[in-house]
């Protein structure tokens, strides 16, 4: 039956019975109202109409209870999906809100094992329906193509890899944007890096000065910077070298790698100086001052600074040099690994 007949059909259904069993009979029945002297004397028949009215209100209750029902748990999961679409868009922005809460068991189900997964927009993909994650996957792309976005209109935090991705983006195309960042205690070390980075490579030694000293420098700064130096893009003394490599916890490989680097666009009179104060300094720098005094040939300084060192150090320069008395030549490379 259509529910709308429902009330129509028991309204029919109660003035039938009430006729019908009138027809029956006659009698009438006295009833008086609890905690009251009101008596009604009605027919039998009105009583029974009046229990079918009854029942027909009780069931209205009860649709409309389970109605009402079904409406709110429609309502909450409408609710929910929005929520979720928005925590699917703070997740890639990586920015955090609380107040998004989820109220049904199945979002809830749902989102427990969301919260144990690392998502990344797929590159080109285009088959996304909901319009706000879909402008979100082709912010993404565009930033990995080495575009600029606008952060604002995204509401993207600072903290957010998408946020360090941008910023990046424009010191890649213009290493000047990477300045004001330089001076603003506010930018993480990875950006602030990357800008002086971007500034090594690209400014000139009058720009570059104003700004090296607005950055702690790690093991690639100070790399670089030995590197700049040696270009006469920065100005350094011995010390303020050694003092560089030493903060930045410079290994022995670190010192040897410099010095491998360094060997072909350097002049020769320079690395030495700087590798000797280097290992004067600190014995780290040791082994890689060798390398330079072979790679340059100079045996006799190289025999005369082993004299000074344990028979059981330096085995590979030893090795080096019993060879080369004995008329063997190898690539000083194969010795320093």
């Amino acid at each position: 039956m259509v529910f709308r007949y429902y009330p129509l059909a028991i309204l029919i259904l109660g003035i039938l019975t009430g006729i019908y069993v009138y027809n029956l009979t006659d009698v009438s029945f006295a009833y008086t109202l609890p905690f009251s002297e009101i008596t009604y004397d009605m027919p039998v028949a009105i009583y029974i109409v009046m229990i079918i009215f009854v029942f027909f209100l009780l069931s209205l209750v009860f649709l409309f209870s389970e109605r009402l029902s079904k409406f709110l748990e429609s309502k909450a999961l409408k609710n929910d999906k929005k929520t979720f679409v928005a925590k699917i868009k703070n997740r890639i922005i990586e920015r955090s809100d609380e107040k998004l809460v989820l109220k049904t068991e199945l979002f809830k189900e749902i989102d427990s094992i969301f919260e144990g997964l690392d998502i990344a927009p797929k590159p080109h993909y285009a088959n996304c329906t909901n319009k706000d994650i879909k402008k979100l996957f082709a912010m993404y792309e565009n930033l990995q193509n080495g575009e600029e976005i606008d952060v604002y209109k995204f509401n993207i935090p600072q903290t957010s890899t998408i946020f360090t991705m941008n910023i990046k983006n424009s010191i890649i195309k213009n290493y000047k944007n990477g300045l004001p960042i330089l001076k603003n205690k506010n930018y993480i070390y990875e950006l602030k890096k990357f800008a002086f980075m971007a500034l090594l490579n690209n400014a000139d030694s009058k720009e570059i000065e104003k700004y090296k000293d607005s950055i702690s420098y790690d093991r690639d700064i100070s790399l670089a910077l030995i590197e700049a130096y040696f270009n006469k893009k920065v100005n350094f003394n011995l010390q303020e070298l050694s003092n560089i490599c030493k903060n930045a916890k410079f290994s022995k490989e670190d010192y040897l790698f410099c010095a491998k680097s360094m060997k072909n666009n350097s002049n020769p009179s320079d690395l030495i100086k700087l590798f000797e104060y280097l290992s004067d300094n600190d014995d780290l720098a040791e082994n890689a001052y060798f390398y330079i005094l072979l790679e340059l040939e100079m045996l006799e300084e190289v025999k005369s600074r082993l004299r000074t060192q344990p028979n059981y150090e330096f085995i590979n320069v030893r090795a080096y040099l019993d060879l080369k008395s004995v008329g063997k030549s190898y690539p000083t490379d194969l010795f320093f690994s």
